[in-house]
């Protein structure tokens, strides 16, 4: 697949070619192709040098390679900079040509080494830049280390070529031949020889990815390197002839780099680096070393031990990273599989931990996998905030790690569910070791100025018996805590026969997550009548789950869940949602009535909440004044303070709130008394059911109205499902009721406006 789109990328670029490149490839081509030809042996017909052949016709082969290199980076801007380099390297090239031929040559005798040996060294610096750019680029990232580990090789290769190279090629030289041109001579190979070191890393970092493009630099090096090392030997000996083959392959060599520029190149890789080959940059390593121990023996250029020296060093502070990289790796590991909140080994770490006790378990043996989960968890995040949550999630840690063993395993799966492995751990053990973890719990958590008691849920599962799979000992588990916690009873086992309920509990939470993202829950609407007129003066919306098996399920059946699942901001704002579309289509149509809908806890202290439905209210266009939001008293004493702000944003955006279940809480007089803006009071119905045969909630209902009025708020009664209490909440003079005496909760559809019962008198 990657050649393909490499290959598609060449024909690409290959479309693209300038016609000024195509003109001075085919130049090059024709003037390489003549300078080879004409260094043939037998075809020049006498020896020396020839101007027009190796002087002119090589000359202009290596001009047109350089500007062939130049007008890559001029005319394409994929890689401008890498081919900049290498750009750089050809023109430095051809630049210590044309100076050998122009002003070097002329020279009697030829100064050696010259202006024109300045540009041929100087050639190595770009080329070993744009090296190591076309290797980082084709790769996700180039690291430091894989950098280090290319300077490690190419220290230590140059100590080496030069304690190998600097004799032979002083014995070589003439003896009146000075020491720099001795050393010019060394510099050639050992240069090469870094290159070759170089471009072999880059072959072996891009693998079977390398382009076309990478081939043909590794190619132009490899023939440097050849015939760099059979001039020095022709120089220091007084052989090298011009117009040989020789000449010829230098100028291929530089030809096959500049038309590398304009070959098929391979698209960013998407995988990830390859890791760096530790094996070579410590044998490298070694090298230099040894070759530092053999210079205190024998003699060695000091050029030779600064360039060992230096590779050493390299390889030291190489050494250092990996050190470095291996512990943060390790660290990233342990982060990995530990929570952050408490310490303990996550999720995925008691899983992996679980299979391998599950794996290494005979078929005699026994584990025992327990689920723990903080009772009512939610009242302490909803009452105290979520600091002290995250603080009492911390303080359990060392509670359940207090009764267990060193080779047992606690986890915090998430959430405040925990889980423990018992290895080797029958059912007797097991609960046992429940017990011990709920007695743990009895003693308070000390959170802030007060202190907190939390009980425990613990659900039991023992493998065999249990299940043998990791996944099955932990759903069973799981499923004996769930049913530890709704039958209240602290601990439970796994029991198939006594899990079915708890199995479709837990199924159903997962189908309420899909069934209000999938537009299943509906909204049936109880209208709310005018006791001095009889006429409908509001709805309030009730949800119902139009369930595709279960059929229409009461809010009783889901919104317990929904609240101990975490649905209910999600569920609030679906309801919300179509709540005040109706209202609005109600509105349009002429029927201008208020929409009710109840709050829980959890959006009251959520503080995105007013804006949610401030956004709502404004997308349907419908006017804050025509929802009325509901608010049972409990809802203040979670969190006072972020309950007001709430509040406050609310009436800001002209929204009116009621109490609902009036009379049911502990401090409703204390919030009357600072919620002066609340529009009314609404009722419970077990004060207004039975209220024309009780006595005593007569007279709490009358004066709760005379209380309400006093204070500038209406009165809502429901569960008005007799003429007589109807009668009674008038004479009262309570303003609204509602009940099944008016219509039970219907459809939208079915709703009728207009005047439900004739008009009552109030007193």
């Amino acid at each position: 697949m990657g050649s393909t789109v490499g290959a598609r990328a060449g024909r690409a670029r290959g479309s693209r070619i300038p016609w000024t490149a195509r003109i001075l490839l085919g130049l090059l081509i024709a003037e390489v192709v003549a300078f080879a030809v004409a260094t043939v042996p037998g075809v020049r017909a006498a020896e020396g040098f020839h101007p027009l052949i190796d002087g002119w016709l090589q000359g202009a082969g290596y001009v047109t390679a350089a500007a062939l290199a130049c007008l890559r980076p001029l005319t394409s801007r994929a890689d401008r900079a890498t081919w900049s380099w290498m750009a750089a390297a050809v023109v430095a090239r051809a630049l210590g040509f044309v100076i050998f031929l122009v002003a070097v040559r002329t020279q009697q005798p030829t100064p050696y080494p010259s202006a024109a040996d300045a540009a041929w060294l100087a050639m190595y610096v770009p080329m070993l830049v744009g090296l190591v750019r076309l290797a980082r680029f084709r790769t996700r990232r180039l690291s430091l280390s894989l950098m280090l580990d290319g300077a490690v090789g190419a220290l230590a290769t140059a100590a080496v070529a030069v304690a190998l190279l600097y004799r032979p090629v002083l014995s070589m030289a003439a003896p009146a031949v000075p020491d720099v041109a001795v050393a010019v001579d060394l510099a050639y190979p050992v240069l090469d020889l870094t290159l070759l070191v170089v471009i072999i890393g880059v072959l072996m970092i891009l693998g079977r990815r390398t382009p076309p493009a990478v081939w043909a630099v590794a190619a132009g090096i490899v023939a440097f390197a050849v015939i760099d090392g059979i001039f020095v030997y022709q120089s220091a000996t007084g052989t090298f002839r011009p117009g040989t083959l020789l000449s010829s392959g230098a100028l291929v060599a530089m030809a096959v780099v500049a038309a590398a520029g304009w070959l098929p190149d391979a698209p960013r890789p998407a995988r990830r680096e390859p890791l760096p080959n530790v094996v070579l940059p410590a044998l490298f390593a070694l090298v230099g070393l040894g070759l530092l121990v053999f210079a205190t023996r024998r003699e060695i250029p000091v050029l030779g031990v600064l360039l060992a020296g230096a590779g050493v060093a390299v390889a030291i502070a190489r050494t250092g990273m990996s050190f470095r990289a291996v512990r943060t790796l390790a660290e990233h590991r342990r982060e990995a599989r530990t929570d952050e909140l408490t310490g303990l080994a996550n999720r995925r770490a008691f899983n992996e931990r679980l299979a391998r006790a599950t794996a290494a378990r005979p078929p005699d043996g026994r584990l025992a996998v327990l689920v723990i989960d903080l009772d009512d968890f939610t009242v302490v995040n909803d009452s105290l905030g979520h600091h002290y949550g995250d603080e009492l999630l911390r303080l359990v840690a060392p509670r359940l790690r207090q009764v267990l063993r060193s080779e047992d395993t606690v986890a915090r799966l998430g959430g405040d569910e925990f889980a423990v492995l018992l290895a080797g751990a029958d059912a007797e053990r097991a609960v046992q070791v429940a017990e011990r973890l709920r007695a743990g719990f009895r003693r308070p958590f000390r959170l802030g100025p007060r202190a907190q008691t939390v009980s425990v849920s613990v659900g039991i599962a023992v493998a065999p018996d249990d299940g043998q799979q990791p996944v099955e000992l932990l759903q069973h588990a799981d499923l004996g805590m769930y049913e530890a916690k709704s039958g209240r009873s602290g601990r439970a086992r796994h029991q198939e026969e006594l899990h079915a309920a708890s199995r479709v509990r837990l199924e159903s939470t997962q189908r309420l997550r899909r069934a209000i993202g999938d537009g299943e829950l509906v909204l049936h609407y109880q209208p709310q009548v005018s006791l001095r007129t009889g006429g409908v003066v509001g709805m309030e919306a009730l949800v119902r789950w139009r369930h595709p098996e279960a059929g229409l399920l009461l809010p009783t059946a889901f919104l317990p869940q929904a609240e101990s699942a975490g649905l209910m901001p999600m569920l609030t704002r679906a309801v919300l949602g179509q709540a005040v579309r109706q209202g609005a289509g109600w509105r349009a149509a002429g029927n201008p009535v208020t929409v009710a809908v109840n709050l829980s806890v959890t959006n009251l202290l959520d503080p995105q909440f007013p804006d949610q439905v401030i956004g709502l209210l404004a997308e349907a266009g419908l006017p804050g004044s025509s929802l009325e939001l509901e608010l049972t008293e409990d809802l203040f004493m979670a969190d006072p303070a972020r309950a007001r702000t709430v509040v406050r944003i609310l009436l800001e955006a002209g929204v009116s709130l009621v109490i609902d279940d009036y009379g049911t809480g502990y401090s409703s007089l204390g919030y009357l008394r600072d919620l002066r803006d609340i529009r009314g009071l609404k009722l419970d119905r077990s004060f207004v059911t039975h209220l024309d045969a009780d006595p005593r909630a007569e007279a709490i209902v009358e004066s709760t109205v005379t209380l309400a009025h006093s204070l500038g708020m209406a009165v809502v009664a429901e569960g008005v499902e007799t003429a007589p209490v109807r009668d009674r909440l008038a004479a009262f003079g309570c303003e609204v009721a509602q009940g099944y005496l008016f219509s039970p909760a219907v459809p939208a559809e079915d709703i009728v406006f207009g005047v439900l019962e004739p008009a009552r008198p109030v007193r």
